[in-house]
């Protein structure tokens, strides 16, 4: 059996990992006994229903909780979000510095954006541009192409990208949109999030519920 303090931190450690329920304990949609049940029932604690329904109305009562919720939503509120379809990405065995070179020797005047590993590169990009970057590497460097890809372009305040909770709710905010996160890049103060084109009109209307 946990203790009640034991009882709070795994009962605080689920709901903060479960966006759709804070939204509903919010909004007073949820029933604490039945959430309660359902907690116990989903993750196997061993404790007492009245315990976890203390700690889900200590979680609701939480100054912090509730000042985190305002900080968040007052980042968003003023945010601009802008889409562009038409993208690609394009993945490739090669290391950062070779793929430097190769982009420079080029001339291209591509315009890309970039995820790196010691061994690996993901080139984000326009789609006219793609054939053209592909003729720069070998069969062997290609991972993979995938080109019906969009972009969701979110501009916060500065203050944005060192707020606790601001990634996690645009991921979970798709999540629960039944969206498939392709990429997110992070570039103060823009976050750049690629989903698949299908998607690009309900990951956009996600993200607005957020402003």
């Amino acid at each position: 059996m946990l203790s009640r303090s034991s009882t709070n931190q795994e009962v605080w450690k689920i709901l903060r990992s479960d966006l759709a329920i804070q939204k509903d304990l919010q909004r007073n949609l949820i029933n604490s006994r039945a959430l309660a049940k359902y907690v116990i029932n989903k993750y196997g604690l061993t404790t007492s229903l009245d315990a976890v329904i203390s700690s889900i109305r200590r979680f609701q009562s939480e100054e912090a909780f509730k000042e985190e919720e305002k900080s968040i939503q007052s980042i968003f509120k003023n945010a601009v979000v802008t889409t562009k379809n038409n993208m690609a990405c394009l993945t490739l065995r090669i290391r950062p510095n070779n793929f430097l070179k190769k982009i420079k020797e080029s001339e291209s005047g591509i315009s890309y954006r970039i995820i790196t590993t010691p061994t690996d590169v993901k080139i984000m990009l326009e789609k006219p541009q793609l054939t053209d970057v592909r003729k720069l590497f070998t069969k062997d460097e290609i991972i993979s192409v995938e080109d019906k890809l969009s972009e969701i372009r979110v501009k916060v305040s500065d203050t944005a990208v060192k707020t606790k909770g601001v990634l996690a709710r645009i991921a979970n905010e798709l999540a629960l949109a039944n969206i498939n996160l392709q990429e997110i890049l992070v570039c103060s103060p823009r976050f750049l999030i690629y989903v698949k084109e299908r998607d690009i009109v309900k990951a956009h209307e996600a993200i607005l519920k957020l402003c």
